[in-house]
């Protein structure tokens, strides 16, 4: 039996998967797409700018605000925008009796709501760069990498990140690896056959 082109173009239309990215930002889009596309083939990505909501952290200044942040801009594009997945992936700062540090954390969020974190990583940071952006309520920490580099939107570029490790570690490398890990409730047949059983051992 023929199909007709529309019912084709239909089917091809409802074949593709839609993925919101909680961010403008390039490097972190392109994270999002590289590690979708280790997972899967028809996808279309889409973009919002959700910086100026109250419950999104300028600059968080510790692990918690910067988790928060990333959970409250999945439940901010939720109500603005259908996709089949939602992403976040949120940057911050901490300081404890270690020293100051960069921190991150992605939350990915499929339809129905569930989500998983991934991230938590700490890279340590120069305690006089915690401190400057702590006294300076209006300051990020791509402002003063900017400076340090001599180049601007360093954020949207490899960040600190790159700027420490003298570019042995991009940014966008960073979140893609957390993306994917935090993609695996949603894809490893191994991680859903265990949740489904109370004895899980006794599957394999």
């Amino acid at each position: 039996m023929r199909l007709s082109l529309k019912k084709i173009i239909f089917c091809i239309i409802v074949d593709i998967m839609k993925i919101l990215v909680c961010s403008k930002n390039p490097v972190k889009v392109k994270a999002v797409e590289e590690a979708f596309y280790t997972y899967f083939k028809r996808l279309e990505f889409i973009s919002l700018d959700l910086n100026q909501y109250s419950d999104v952290y300028k600059q968080p200044l510790t692990s918690n605000e910067t988790l928060e942040s990333a959970v409250n801009r999945i439940d901010i594009a939720r109500n603005q925008e259908e996709a089949d997945y939602y992403v976040s992936l949120e940057g911050g700062l901490g300081k404890d009796e270690y020293g100051a540090f960069l921190t991150w954390f992605v939350c990915v969020s499929n339809k129905e709501g569930k989500k998983s974190i991934a991230g938590g990583g700490r890279m340590p940071l120069p305690t006089q760069i915690y401190q400057e952006i702590e006294e300076n309520k209006e300051k990020e920490l791509g402002d003063v990498i900017d400076k340090l580099s001599g180049e601007k939107g360093t954020k949207r570029m490899g960040g600190a990140t790159a700027l420490f490790t003298g570019d042995r570690i991009q940014r966008k490398e960073v979140f893609k690896r957390d993306v994917i890990i935090a993609l695996v409730p949603f894809t490893s047949e191994i991680y859903k056959k265990i949740e489904k059983k109370e004895n899980y051992l006794d599957s394999f």
